[in-house]
């Protein structure tokens, strides 16, 4: 074999080695989950909790988020998770910041916490009573969400400020604004594609998480069309569908070094749900697979 094949074979195998470490430092992908399928879909009536979970552990995700944190529907979400083999990776709630308001948030919440001991969950919160971003919600936002980290520090859990339109906290900026703030170890935000397009339209977000990654505590994504003014064919659609890069997103999650979940918006996307999650699972694993693009 003559040099010069040798010399070339030789870069071959270096590159290779290259890209094997490069996977192998990447690590394993994120674990993902459903969140709010069957909602926002007028005349649905969404699937008891226990046979939505047991979808989504045949589709292939590793867990789910529910839309709620107090009530009955806590305890039967959770034991149909757990009948079901997944992990319960989100929660919502919220707070009322109105002046008026008789209390900030449930009295049931610091209890509902509790219960979320020993799972990887995280308590998603928005916060309303106010415009977005009024001063005078600063000083009582501050006070309830540090009561409601002091019980997930207690529970083992997280409290993320949730980015959601026409909330007092509907930005991403605010609410990294608000977490520093705060100041507690348990508290932070999410980054929600949807409503970060919604309110911030494409603005590039790579400087605000890497400035802010030890703060990022909570990510939900979908296919997305940008530019959109609705949710449904919109905002919200199946990962195989928009214009959204996605893909931009997870690599740099990755180069953060995000070790959480990744939540898949499912609210008022129309159709058949197997169906639908079916595909944005086929797209996720293309994502995420060492063969992959990231």
């Amino acid at each position: 074999m003559s040099a010069c094949r040798w010399v070339v074979l030789l870069g071959l195998f270096a590159v290779a080695a290259v890209d094997q470490r490069q996977v192998e430092a990447a690590g394993p992908a994120p674990k993902v989950y459903a969140y709010c399928v069957d909602l926002g879909v007028p005349g649905l009536k969404p699937r008891p909790v226990a046979e939505l979970a047991k979808m989504l552990r045949a589709v292939g995700f590793d867990g789910v988020g529910y839309a709620f944190l107090t009530g009955p529907q806590l305890d039967e979400g959770l034991r149909a998770a757990d009948e079901a083999g997944l992990q319960v990776y989100l929660v919502q709630t919220s707070i009322n910041l109105d002046p008026k308001a008789a209390a900030r948030y449930d009295a049931q919440v610091p209890a509902a916490i509790r219960k979320l001991k020993g799972r990887p969950a995280t308590v998603v919160v928005t916060l309303g009573g106010l415009k977005p971003g009024d001063p005078a919600g600063m000083e009582p936002a501050i006070r309830a969400l540090r009561e409601l980290g002091d019980a997930a520090a207690e529970a083992g859990v997280r409290v993320s400020a949730y980015n959601h339109v026409d909330c007092w906290n509907e930005s991403v900026p605010f609410c990294v604004k608000l977490v520093r703030q705060v100041n507690h170890p348990q508290v932070g935000f999410n980054f929600n594609v949807c409503h970060w397009l919604k309110v911030e339209g494409n603005k590039d977000f790579r400087p605000l998480l890497r400035a802010n990654a030890d703060k990022l505590f909570c990510v939900t994504l979908c296919g997305a069309k940008i530019g959109a003014q609705t949710w449904t064919h919109g905002l919200i659609q199946p990962l195989d569908q928009g214009d959204f890069d996605n893909r931009s997103l997870l690599a740099t999650l990755r180069e953060i070094g995000y070790r959480g979940p990744v939540g898949v918006m499912c609210y008022g996307i129309p159709g058949d749900a197997r169906d639908y999650l079916q595909r944005s699972m086929r797209t996720w694993k293309g994502w995420t697979s060492s063969s992959g693009s990231l």
